[in-house]
């Protein structure tokens, strides 16, 4: 009986020492088992074959510990298959710096899920790049053609959505035909552009130096010739108008210098250096504005259109000897005494300038001489008088310098420059009638006839 009791005994301590241990072992102070850590997004490429190609380019770039970093990143992970539909075979071939970028135009700073992504302009950690998404559905598209084919595969660090092809980050067109189309002020230069099909040579081609007309330059020339936008833009014209304005090439305005440029229309304008360094073309065009550069090119700005001339010194004096309102009769009847009239037909390969003394200048001189016209003048004087008024030089008014002395047709003798008193010689030049270019020249109208 003894023997039992102690038994019994001893298996009491056994029970009680059992349950002080679980009671131990059950504490709530101990932890709970640990889930399995969470992999970066660098772990979770490095284990899908399908970013094989991805992960290669990343340890390429050097970009392995910016992606394993904190973040939270967004990655657009291009699968091998858009590698090879690129183009992109061998990653080793791809310069590092251009890699680099293009990785982290792939790379959105913060986590954004398949459902919280919008449609609109994304920055991305290539700094001054955004990425275009439109979300349409349950589909999300970007840059317009690539197409996220599976959504969150969450990491540590944020999230991979895969796509099925390479973003490639572009610069910003900054084409003169871009800087046009950006600038109000060009919207009518535009017009004329679109019409006559030369956007595309503007936007592609180059580099080719542009003399712009504004709004108010193409109003202008508008007005003076009696024309409507809508007729000067469905005029046969007009591409050549247009190219006129245009130079291969780029010429800044510190290399701009006076004469004759040739002009994409194959026919050349001429640039004229007035005494206070003001760029003209053609004599009554100024530039306004210069050095806009694009990325083919450079634009200046100009305040009126410039027009290549189509009549020659003779055949503008013929034409407005028979206008309504007539002037220069004497002058072509006394050049068709001369035999000179061919002497001031020509082309652009003849530079010459005329002063054009007016019918009243020359009824002046017939008075002094006591003559009743040129015929009565004797053929050697009168031709000495007319080539006297002709420089073998394409001098527009703004070429004109304040004492400067100009060379004639007439051997040995020049004319003096008077700019303080607008005069060549003693003769008045007529501010309203100066720079008449032609193909040969320039013309001058002058008030009185200048005798040698």
């Amino acid at each position: 009986m003894e023997l039992n009791l102690k038994r019994t005994q001893k298996l009491m301590s056994l029970f009680l020492a059992a349950a002080l241990l679980f009671s131990f072992g059950c504490s709530d102070d101990d932890p709970a088992p640990m889930p399995p850590e969470e992999e970066s997004i660098i772990d979770i490429a490095s284990g899908n074959t399908n970013f094989s190609t991805l992960v290669a380019a990343i340890q390429r770039a050097d970009l392995v510990n910016a992606l394993n970093a904190a973040g939270p990143f967004t990655v657009f992970a291009p699968t091998n298959q858009a590698f090879t539909d690129a183009g992109i075979t061998d990653v080793n071939a791809v310069p590092v710096e251009q890699l680099r970028d293009i990785l982290l135009y792939h790379v959105l700073n913060g986590r954004v899920m398949g459902s919280q992504v919008s449609t609109g302009e994304v920055p991305t950690l290539l700094e001054g790049f955004n990425l275009n998404v439109v979300v349409d559905g349950g589909t999300i598209t970007i840059n317009d053609d690539i197409t996220v084919i599976t959504q969150d595969l969450s990491a540590s660090n944020g999230v991979i959505h895969a796509i099925d092809g390479i973003l490639m980050p572009e610069e910003e067109s900054n084409t003169i035909a871009d800087i046009v189309m950006g600038d109000e002020d060009f919207s009518t230069l535009l017009a004329a552009v679109l019409a006559a099909d030369l956007d595309e040579t503007l936007l592609e081609q180059g580099p080719f130096t542009v003399f712009a007309p504004t709004n108010a330059a193409l109003e202008a020339y508008l007005t003076d010739n009696g024309l409507t936008a809508e007729q000067l833009l469905q005029s046969p014209d007009l591409a050549s108008i247009l190219t006129y304005h245009v130079v291969d090439g780029e010429v800044p305005a510190s290399a701009v210098v006076a004469g004759s440029v040739p002009s994409l229309s194959g026919v050349p304008f001429y640039v004229s250096i007035d005494p206070d360094d003001n760029v003209w073309i053609n004599g009554n065009t100024q530039v306004v504005n210069t050095d806009i550069e694009a990325d083919n090119g450079i634009i200046h700005v100009i305040d009126y259109v410039i027009t290549p001339p189509t009549q020659s010194i003779a055949e503008i004096a013929v034409g407005f000897s028979q206008a309504e309102t007539p002037e220069f009769t004497q002058l072509v009847g006394a050049l068709t005494r001369a035999n000179l009239v061919d002497a001031v037909s020509g082309g652009v390969d003849d530079n010459l300038t005329v002063f054009a003394p007016t019918d009243a200048a020359f009824e002046a001189l017939y008075e002094a001489l006591e003559v009743d016209g040129y015929e009565d003048i004797p053929l050697e004087t009168l031709t000495a008088v007319l080539t006297y008024h002709v420089v073998p030089a394409r001098a527009f008014s703004q070429d004109l310098r304040e004492g400067a002395n100009l060379p004639t047709l007439l051997e040995g003798e020049e004319l003096s420059v008077n700019l303080a008193n607008l005069e060549i010689n003693t003769s008045g030049l007529v501010p309203d009638l100066l720079n008449v270019h032609a193909t040969n020249g320039v013309i001058h109208v002058i008030d009185e006839v200048l005798v040698p």
